[in-house]
């Protein structure tokens, strides 16, 4: 009788321990699954803990925390003090639920911010975000250019809604290596201190409430060895296409040395009279190049 029992209890342990092995091996497979889920299955909802191009990314703003800072400490919402210069969207309309909203109206001081009418996003208070000499990286991010009212007869009143800024100030001195703009009724693209310019879509007014997705790849350098790709994926494009490319090119326009720093930033900056301007934005990503 003891020895029947012993058997027994022996048998108890391993099954016992085959049942615990079994559970941990099932745990396991289910986090891998949804790790593939989240990266390769764009109808899965994006979460702000989501890595993309192996784990190269530096940044991602996808908003599906339903908050102004996307769950990540350093992403501002706006300066200006509006109730509604900044707001989130739900369902955002464009395979995710969530996107933020931002919001300017012409000679209204509750838009005004750092002196100007703007309602702006940024992550200059994230350190690994912002960019310096000798850094590559890539920059993407979608708008949406809400009821967009289309040009009025007059100056153009360019209206900014994507920068690559360099920070500084009357003393320091810095510029603005690349800004996207709707100026009349086209997107351009206009680079540091306005010596280039470059229309990449001549009539936005077909793509008014539509998600439009961009794409910058830059090596940033304070001399002539940088280099700075644009590209643009339109409704109905499977493929990014590339727009504009400079090379050779100074890309970094500030003085480190005098403590400029790059950073992003993203939503409506300046209008004319007596313009609403409203555009949303999501899926802001800086991605480390080259990719590994």
């Amino acid at each position: 009788m003891k020895n029947i029992n012993l058997t027994s209890h022996k048998l108890l342990i391993f099954i016992t321990l085959l049942a615990m092995s079994c559970s941990k091996e099932s745990a396991v497979e289910s986090q891998d699954s949804v790790s593939t889920l989240s990266l390769n299955n764009e109808n899965n909802v994006k979460k702000a803990s989501d890595t993309f191009n192996n784990g190269d990314t530096i940044l991602n703003v996808n908003y599906e925390t339903g908050t102004f800072d996307s769950g990540i400490t350093g992403v501002t919402a706006t300066h200006a003090s509006a109730a509604d210069a900044a707001y989130i969207v739900n369902p955002a309309n464009n395979g995710s639920n969530f996107a933020i909203a931002h919001k300017i109206v012409y000679g209204d001081t509750a838009y005004n911010s750092d002196g100007n009418i703007r309602s702006e996003s940024d992550a200059v208070d994230i350190q690994s975000a912002r960019f310096f000499p000798g850094d590559e990286r890539r920059y993407e991010f979608s708008v949406l250019l809400k009821d967009w009212t289309p040009w009025v007869s007059g100056s153009t009143y360019e209206t900014t809604i994507y920068q690559l800024k360099v920070s500084g100030n009357s003393t320091s001195g810095s510029g603005v290596p690349l800004q996207f703009r709707t100026a009349r009724n086209a997107m351009r693209l206009r680079y540091e201190g306005s010596t280039s310019i470059k229309d990449i879509i001549t009539d936005l007014r077909p793509y008014v409430n539509q998600w439009l997705n961009f794409r910058v790849d830059v090596l940033w350098a304070d001399n002539n060895t940088g280099y700075m790709k644009t590209y643009m994926k339109l409704p109905g494009q499977n493929n990014y296409v590339l727009v504009d490319e400079k090379t050779n090119y100074l890309t970094f326009a500030g003085d480190v040395s005098v403590g400029n720093v790059g950073y992003i930033k993203w939503g409506v900056y300046v209008t004319q009279a007596p313009l609403i301007r409203i555009a949303y934005h999501d899926n802001i990503r800086i991605i480390k190049l080259p990719l590994q």
